[in-house]
């Protein structure tokens, strides 16, 4: 709560400030609070006192930056830097941003300004993996207008439900600036990815863990397992890797292990070997496998140890010392693939076939069904939903919502192209987005009025800036589920349903959702 309430104020001296005089370190520092704040990255108290000390000191250097008599200081108030884990506890408790907003604005404009919040937070993890790989300077503006559309929350408090709602989507263009500088970034980096299967059946040998979306610190994990001759598995998230050239052609990386983040605590238990989180996703782990956890970036939890980014020998002499996989173990698991890789450049590279297939009735709508996904019931309705879709359609997926469709069944092809194409990580909702946008373009016609329906299960904070940024786009008749976000009202979920058209997944009658496209 100290670090949102930091992270509020700092936005509202962004507002006065010109942005010239706003420092990029300032914004790594706030973009790596505001991240530090979303579900599953920290649980370290210690931790996370130091993230508030820093984005208070950032708020003092911005006062600092304004003249002694402008009106924003006295706006902002005083905030203490409390030197110790309990003292940021206490000044915290203060601050309940979320409880702030319902009580000041009520459940309606208070819960949309919680929303928006949510939103910022994801943008700022996506920006975040940006500033590790280059820098800032791609990202620059889009942080600074999330900061100031805070800081306005912060401020202003006359806000209606229209105004509160153009914030919303202007965080929603902001994150789009943001996922297109981390498309480019990967692509530049790593290679153009590549339709790639990726093998579920470990080999034989010491094994490393790698989950979270941080590819930067995957790449230098392979340098070194490459050198012990410890393979790397992906786990959740980071599947995609498996398609960037320069990622594949470590020796080390091999396949990966498990399904999606919130099946950690019953799938880590069989992994021989030391697991390192990069990013968010994190749940508290089990005695029998607490010692092999370590974590990077921005995440943290008591009783694992904390690596610097590259100081990877505690995970090395970790692997080295466990068991590994040996020939029996690797018999027990399947021997097959999933197939990633299916960015917007692979996938519009195959335009005019698609295009083709249509023109031929082979090809009668696209779908995609993914996004973040839960324990919640209720999502096995994607399930249900992907294997009840006919076969004459094509499924993009992606995020940890893959894991609900891609072994269910095998979806075969139409003419060669894979009916299941999985475009990556969450950020890679971009990928989805150049691809709608690239075959309506073909097809000369509207991003809405195409042969495409959008599924998107949601969790957590990155989801809701991706809802966002497709609404930003225009995007209408999006459903969502299994549930709406807690903190939209019935009134705001009206005003989204009447501007959007976006509604929830009927978690009981698929083949209601699925005749209402079909006809049938």
């Amino acid at each position: 709560d100290l670090i949102v309430q930091g992270c509020h104020v700092f936005g509202a001296l962004c507002t006065a400030l010109e942005a010239s005089a706003i420092k990029p370190e300032w914004l790594v520092v706030w973009a790596k609070a505001c991240f530090t704040t979303l579900t599953n990255v920290s649980f370290d108290d210690d931790n996370l006192a130091e993230v508030a000390r820093a984005v208070l000191i950032i708020v003092d250097a911005a006062k600092a930056a304004l003249p002694a008599d402008h009106p924003m200081l006295k706006e902002c108030g005083e905030y203490a830097v409390p030197a110790t884990t309990e003292g940021c506890v206490a000044e915290g408790r203060k601050y309940n941003q979320a409880k702030i907003y319902i009580e000041k604005y009520g459940l309606a404009l208070g819960g949309l300004r919680e929303f928006i919040m949510h939103g910022v937070k994801g943008l700022t993890a996506y920006a975040d993996h940006v500033i590790h790989i280059e820098g800032t300077d791609r990202v620059f503006d889009a942080l600074l207008g999330a900061a100031r559309v805070l800081g306005k929350m912060q401020t202003v408090t006359d806000l209606d439900a229209g105004a509160l709602l153009a914030l919303a989507l202007e965080i929603g263009e902001h994150n789009l600036a943001v996922i297109a500088a981390l498309d480019s970034t990967h692509v530049s980096t790593y290679g153009q990815p590549e339709l790639t299967p990726v093998p579920l059946r470990p080999r034989p040998g010491k094994c490393i863990m790698i989950t979270g979306h941080d590819l930067k610190d995957l790449e230098s994990l392979l340098v070194e397992c490459d050198k012990h001759d410890i393979s790397v598995y992906t786990h959740g998230e980071m599947i995609p890797a498996h398609s960037y050239p320069v990622l594949k052609a470590h020796q080390s990386l091999h396949g990966n292990f498990g399904t999606a983040w919130q099946n950690q605590r019953k799938e880590f238990p069989a992994f021989p070997g030391p697991v390192l989180f990069t990013t968010n996703c994190i749940q508290m782990p089990k005695p029998s496998y607490i010692e092999r956890v370590f974590t990077t970036g921005r995440v943290a939890f008591p009783e694992c140890q904390h690596l610097e980014y590259g100081q990877w020998t505690p995970l090395i002499e970790s692997a080295l010392a466990c068991k590994g996989f040996d020939e029996v173990d690797c018999e027990s698991y399947p021997d097959e693939s999933l197939l990633v890789g299916a960015h917007h450049n692979v996938v519009l590279g195959l335009a005019g076939k698609l295009l083709e297939l249509v023109g031929e009735g082979k090809l009668k709508h696209f779908w995609f069904i993914g996004g973040c996904d839960g324990a919640k019931s209720g999502r096995n309705y994607f399930s249900k939903l992907a294997d009840a879709v006919p076969d004459d359609h094509i499924i993009l997926t992606g995020a940890c919502g893959r894991y609900r469709i891609n072994r269910i069944k095998d979806y075969g092809d139409i003419d060669g192209i894979p009916r299941l194409l999985d475009v990556g990580q969450c950020n890679d909702v971009y990928s989805a987005i150049k691809i709608a946008v690239g075959l309506a373009g073909a097809l000369d016609c509207g991003i809405n009025e195409l042969p495409l329906s959008l599924v998107v299960s949601w969790y957590e904070q990155k989801a809701i800036v991706q809802l966002l940024t497709l609404l930003h786009l225009g995007l209408k008749n999006i459903k969502l589920g299994p549930s709406l976000p807690k903190c939209l009202s019935p009134e705001v979920v009206g005003v989204l349903v009447d501007a959007f058209g976006i509604s929830l997944t009927d978690t009981k009658n698929v083949a209601a959702d699925i005749a209402a496209v079909t006809g049938q």
